[in-house]
C-alpha cells in the first residue's frame, strides 16, 4: 500500500471514529431544545440500533447474576462501554423489581430547578418502559426542587439505560431523575430524604454515572483509585469532597446512592469493573472518560460475587497456624471439611494469601512450649492446598520461632508443595499484583520492634506504575484496632512510595472498615485479625479482604467479616 493510500485510509478511520464518538458522547452544544411529545404520549426511541444493545447483552450472558438481591447498581451511560452497562443490569437480573429509580446528570443544563423527573413513559428499540406515575407524583410534591420536564427526550444519561432495563426487567416502572450541576451536598441530602418515600424493598436504584472526565489515562487512573477507595470505605464525607468532573460527572448521584443504600438497606458496595476509554483504542487519547460498575447489597454468607471470566480477584486473610489446639480440632472427623467448605463459599476457590504464623516441621516435638508456634507439615500443606492458597506471608514475629533452621524447614516444606512465600522485604509477584511482606515486630520477648527501615520501605517502589503494589504488614499491638503514631507514620511513608493498599495483621482482632488515606490515594485495612487460629471469639475476630484488580491497574477492596473457625470446629 502506498504512503498516500495509507494516509487516506488513516484519515477515513479517524473520521469514522470521530463520528462514532459524536454519537456516543453527545456534547451540550448538540442538544436540541426541550420538546414534549403530543398529549401524554411516550417519549420516542432515542437510539435506532437494537444490535448495539443486543450485542452488549449477549457479551455478558455467561456472567452469573448475583445470588443475593441487589438494591442498587452504578453503571456508565456512554455506549462505548455498553458491555459494562449490560454487566450491571445482568448482575441484578436474578431478582424482580417493581420500581427502578434512575439517577442521572442533567447533561445539557435543561432543568430549571435542581432536579427534574417525568410521568411519561418511553419507547426504546427493544420495547416500551413505563413510568411509575404514583411514585413520580410523590416526588413532585417537593415542588421547590423537583419539576416535571421533557428534557428526558434527549438525556442519554437516562435513555442509554432504558433498552437494558426493558430487556432485564420488562415489568418494572421507572422514576427518572436528572440532577442539576448546581446542586450541592445539602441539596443532595434533601433529595435523598424525598426519595426515601418511594424507595422500598421492591426498588432498584440505578445510578447512571461516568467517572473521571477529560484527563489522559495516567491521570484518570489516580482519580479513579481515589473514587474507588472512598466508595469502598463508604465515606459520605470523602465522596462529597470528590471533584466534578475530575472524579465523576455526577458526584451528587454517587453520594445519594451511597447514602440511601446505607440508610435504607444496610448495603455495601462491590465494584466489579473499572475501565477507561483509552483501553478501547491503541492511539493516545488526551481527554478520556472512566467507567465503573458497582453493585450494592447486604452481602452475606454464600454470596457468589459476580465476575466476568477473566476478572482478577484475590483474597487476603490474617493469622494462620495449624498447630497447638487448632491441630486438635482439624483432626476431628469432618471438622476440616466443614471449615474448608465455609471458606471456599466465600472465595469461590479463587487465590488466597494468608499470614502463616509459625514453623512447619515434618514432626512437631511434644515438649515444645505453647508460645513457640509449630505445625505438622502434612496437615499444614494439605489445608493450604485445599484452600487454594497462592502465597503465604512469613514476615511476622513467629516465622523464626525455631531460629534460622526452623525457617529453612518452613521454606523447604512450602517449596516442595509448590506454595509461594514471601518474607521480610520480599515480593510475591502474582499475575497482575505485587505483595510486599513487612514486619515491625520481632519474636516474642524481643524488644526489637522497629524493624521497618527506609531501606525496606524502598522495596515498595516498583517500576511499573500500572501494576498495583500491596503492603502485607505485620505490625501494631495485640487486641488493638487503632494504629499508633508509629503505624500512622509508616503508612504515610508507604503512601509516598506509591503503594496502592496497606493490609495489616498481628493484633488478632479485625478492623471494622477500610480507611482511605490522603484523599483516597491509598486504602488501608489496619488489621485483618485471625483467620485460622486457636483463639475464641471472646478475645479475637477476623475478616477477609476481597481485592479486585482491573486492567488499568486500579483495585477495589471489600472487607468480609469471618466467623470464628476455631469455635466452629469445637462445636
Amino acid at each position: 500500500m502506498s504512503g498516500r493510500t495509507q494516509r487516506g485510509a488513516w484519515a477515513q478511520t479517524i473520521f469514522v471514529l470521530m463520528f462514532v464518538v459524536s454519537l456516543l458522547f453527545p456534547l451540550p452544544t448538540q442538544a436540541a431544545p426541550v420538546t414534549c411529545p403530543p398529549g401524554t404520549e411516550n417519549f420516542p426511541p432515542f437510539y435506532d440500533d437494537a444490535k448495539l444493545f443486543d450485542d452488549a447483552i449477549s457479551s455478558v450472558a455467561e456472567v452469573q447474576p448475583s445470588n443475593q438481591r441487589l438494591t442498587g447498581i452504578t453503571v456508565p451511560h456512554h455506549l462505548l462501554a455498553s458491555e459494562l452497562v449490560a454487566l450491571g443490569f445482568r448482575a441484578a437480573s436474578g431478582f424482580r423489581y417493581k420500581r427502578i429509580v434512575i439517577l442521572s446528570p442533567d447533561h445539557f443544563h435543561k432543568t430549571h430547578k435542581l432536579y427534574a423527573t417525568s410521568m411519561r413513559g418511553f419507547d426504546t428499540v427493544l420495547g416500551p418502559v413505563g413510568a411509575d406515575t404514583d411514585a413520580v407524583r410523590l416526588l413532585e410534591k417537593n415542588g421547590d426542587m423537583v419539576e416535571e420536564s421533557c428534557l428526558f427526550d434527549k438525556e442519554h444519561g437516562v435513555r442509554a439505560m432504558l433498552p437494558f432495563l426493558h430487556h432485564y426487567f420488562p415489568e418494572a416502572k421507572i422514576v427518572p431523575v436528572a440532577m442539576s450541576v448546581k446542586a450541592r451536598r445539602g441539596d443532595w441530602d434533601r433529595l435523598a430524604e424525598a426519595l426515601k418515600a418511594i424507595v422500598d424493598q421492591d426498588t432498584l436504584i440505578v445510578e447512571s454515572t461516568d467517572f473521571s472526565h477529560y484527563l489522559p489515562q495516567h491521570e484518570a487512573r489516580r482519580f479513579d483509585q481515589q473514587s474507588l477507595n472512598m466508595l469502598a470505605a463508604g465515606s459520605l464525607d470523602g465522596i462529597a469532597a470528590l471533584r466534578q468532573p475530575d472524579h465523576a460527572d455526577s458526584v451528587g448521584a454517587l453520594y445519594i446512592q451511597t447514602r440511601l443504600q446505607r440508610e435504607l438497606f444496610g448495603a455495601q458496595p462491590l465494584v466489579v469493573a473499572n475501565e477507561n476509554s483509552q483501553e478501547h483504542t491503541s492511539d493516545y487519547v488526551e481527554r478520556t472518560t472512566s467507567y465503573v460498575v458497582a453493585l450494592f447489597g447486604a452481602f452475606g454468607p454464600g454470596f457468589n460475587s459476580p465476575a466476568r471470566p477473566n476478572d482478577k480477584i484475590y483474597y487476603l486473610a490474617g493469622d494462620v497456624n495449624f498447630g497447638r489446639a487448632m491441630k486438635k480440632i482439624l483432626l476431628r472427623d469432618g471438622v476440616a471439611d466443614r471449615i474448608v467448605d465455609s471458606i471456599l463459599s466465600l472465595t469461590g476457590s479463587r487465590p488466597l494469601i494468608v499470614n502463616l504464623e509459625g514453623v512447619i516441621l515434618p514432626n512437631v516435638p511434644e515438649a515444645i512450649d505453647d508460645m513457640t508456634l509449630a505445625m505438622p507439615q502434612g496437615l499444614a500443606v494439605d489445608m493450604l492446598k485445599r484452600l487454594h492458597v497462592a502465597g503465604v506471608g512469613l514476615a511476622n514475629n513467629h516465622a523464626y520461632d525455631l531460629g534460622p533452621s526452623g525457617y529453612a524447614e518452613t521454606l523447604r516444606a512450602l517449596d516442595e508443595a509448590g506454595i509461594a512465600h514471601f518474607g521480610q522485604g520480599e515480593t510475591l509477584a502474582l499475575a497482575d499484583l505485587d505483595l510486599v511482606g513487612l514486619t515491625d515486630i520481632d519474636t516474642n520477648g524481643s524488644k526489637n520492634t522497629d524493624l521497618i527501615t527506609p531501606t525496606l520501605l524502598d522495596r515498595l517502589l516498583h517500576e511499573n506504575a500500572e501494576r498495583p503494589v500491596v503492603a502485607f504488614v505485620h505490625w501494631g499491638r495485640e487486641y488493638k484496632t487503632e494504629p499508633s503514631a508509629r503505624e500512622d507514620r509508616l503508612a504515610d511513608e508507604m503512601r509516598l512510595r506509591g503503594i496502592t493498599a496497606i493490609v495489616g495483621g498481628h493484633p488478632h482482632v479485625s478492623s471494622e472498615a477500610i480507611v482511605p488515606l490522603a484523599g483516597g490515594d491509598v486504602a488501608e485495612v489496619y488489621s485483618l485479625g485471625n483467620f485460622l487460629f486457636d483463639q475464641s471469639a471472646r478475645r479475637s475476630s477476623g475478616s477477609m479482604l476481597e481485592l479486585r484488580v482491573f486492567g488499568q491497574g486500579t483495585i477495589f477492596t471489600r472487607l468480609i467479616p469471618l466467623p470464628n473457625y476455631f469455635e466452629m470446629g469445637r462445636k
